[in-house]
């Protein structure tokens, strides 16, 4: 007995260790260093945005989506996040409504609660980065850009970035079998890809040291205690009902992974539109960061939490 209670001590401040060290840390020193990088030989955020949008994004979305394998739950998840998505999208048009935003902001906070940091924190189930690649650099981009431009000026910004390109490429490639591995295109696309995390919390640095920073931004407080507390309750409300309804909807793992996915940060590149669409950079980055933050306490509670109760 003595034993078992020493394990489940041991359990969360392991995880809560490792979260630290091989996620935030790293994260956070990618962050300090383009903020002082910033002070130092004052970076253009936009360019770094222009290299994101037109080489990075693309070969990260391309070489995840061609090479994703779909397990056999793969339909549930989908459906899953999908109802997930539209709780989000309710969420914040009620905060929206309450805090009187204009269209601008309702558009970054929606971005904000719907869209999380799955590329870069390494969730264990693959499909969820292909579905958030797919919804995040399609609905996300449209509602960044739908903040400060008419639907039709949005349509046109985004027809004439590569990603949907990319995006349909992906999915053809994988449709009729093409080895893309064998393009001679491949190797830089697979090197971009991994240098999206790096530049892109490099990005953030650099917009942070430009942001006049407010520490106790009620809107940011809002959606981060929001995402990082309710929002998972939510998933795990979900899980519950899903199985009860129709048992086995969840299994042990994807029930654990979809949890910690309820618990995950806002997306780096919500930060990143709102940056490319001048739509509330500032708030937009903020979030991004207190979020990353909140999360080494929540995700470690996440994660113990689905252990208990489904492993």
């Amino acid at each position: 007995m003595r034993g078992t209670h020493l394990e489940k001590g041991v359990i969360p401040l392991m995880v809560f260790w490792f979260i630290i060290e091989h996620t935030m840390l790293p994260i956070f020193f990618l962050v300090v260093l383009g903020y002082f990088l910033d002070k130092k030989f004052h970076l253009d955020v936009k360019t770094l945005s222009k290299l994101m949008f037109f080489l990075v994004i693309p070969s990260f979305i391309f070489t995840n989506i061609y090479t994703t394998q779909f397990p056999a739950t793969s339909i549930n998840i989908i459906a899953a996040i999908a109802i997930f998505m539209v709780i989000c999208f309710v969420i914040a048009n009620i905060v929206g409504h309450i805090r009187h935003y204009d269209a601008a902001m309702l558009e970054s906070c929606r971005n904000a609660f719907m869209f999380n940091n799955t590329g870069n924190l390494g969730v264990a189930l693959i499909i969820l980065v292909l579905i958030q690649s797919i919804s995040l650099n399609t609905l996300g981009l449209y509602q960044a850009g739908r903040g400060r431009l008419t639907a039709r000026d949005t349509l046109s910004v985004m027809f004439h970035m590569p990603l949907l390109y990319v995006l349909a490429a992906a999915l053809i490639a994988r449709y009729v079998g093409w080895d893309a591995k064998d393009f001679f295109l491949w190797p830089i696309m697979d090197m971009a890809s991994k240098a999206l995390l790096p530049l892109a919390m490099v990005s953030i640095g650099a917009q942070l040291s430009q942001t006049k920073i407010q520490w106790l931004d009620k809107d940011v407080w809002i959606v981060s205690i929001l995402k990082m507390t309710a929002l998972p309750l939510i998933g795990l409300a979900m899980i519950y009902l899903a199985n009860a309804f129709r048992p086995s909807t969840f299994t042990a793992v994807s029930a654990t992974v979809f949890l910690i996915y309820c618990a995950i940060p806002t997306a780096v590149n919500t930060a990143l539109f709102a940056i490319e669409f001048d739509n509330n950079p500032d708030y937009a980055t903020q979030v991004v960061m207190n979020t990353t933050a909140l999360s080494a306490v929540s995700l470690t509670f996440y994660i113990f939490l689905g252990h208990i109760l489904f492993v």
